[in-house]
């Protein structure tokens, strides 16, 4: 665990889904002048993400407004592909092809909340790495999705505004009924 993450608190300060550092676009990650170590930060999210079973974190879901968002495959594993963890300081998207297709989406900011949403297949993105160094790669499949996703956070838009009317509602009343059904019951005396 890093300083950074025992200062926020680790998952339990994960920011929640109304509040306004979500809906806003991040700053520019400033090497001459950073906010936290790039190296920290990047440490950091990486291991929240982690903890928190999830395959992407963007710096604005820890309460920081800064353009860096890592991805990684967390718990999950498929044949034939290998651990996969990047952190990318100043993402850009360039460029977006390929079909648009609905999958699922989860977010750590939307606790129990899961939402079709559509996006295309494959993106091409520049980014520096930790160092500042910078990069230009296509990225396709659930990379590009993920990517979108976090991508998405730090221009200051959530999953619930991604999603259409009908997965939305449908959604949260999953969630709703969800929820209701965990909950503890009282149990009534008779008299």
């Amino acid at each position: 665990m890093t300083k950074l993450v025992e200062d926020i608190g680790g998952l339990t300060s994960l920011v929640k889904e109304n509040d306004p550092i979500l809906k806003k676009v991040a700053e520019k990650f400033d090497f001459e002048n950073p906010i936290v170590d790039p190296e920290e930060l990047s440490e950091s999210l990486q291991f929240l993400r982690a903890a928190g079973g999830a395959i992407g974190l963007a710096a604005n879901q820890i309460g920081l407004s800064t353009r860096v968002m890592c991805i990684g495959m967390g718990n999950f594993s498929t044949e034939g592909t290998e651990e996969y963890q990047q952190t990318f300081f100043n993402p850009d998207i360039l460029h977006y092809e390929g079909d648009e297709v609905y999958m699922i989406e989860g977010c750590l900011s939307f606790p129990g909340l899961a939402v079709e949403v559509k996006r295309p297949t494959t993106i091409f993105m520049k980014w520096e790495d930790e160092k500042g160094d910078p990069f230009n790669e296509k990225f396709e499949g659930i990379t590009s999705r993920i990517i979108q996703h976090e991508y998405d956070h730090l221009m200051g838009i959530t999953m619930d505004k991604k999603a259409n009317r009908f997965h939305l509602e449908r959604a949260k009343k999953k969630r709703r009924l969800l929820a209701k059904a965990q909950a503890p019951r009282r149990i009534q005396s008779a008299k």
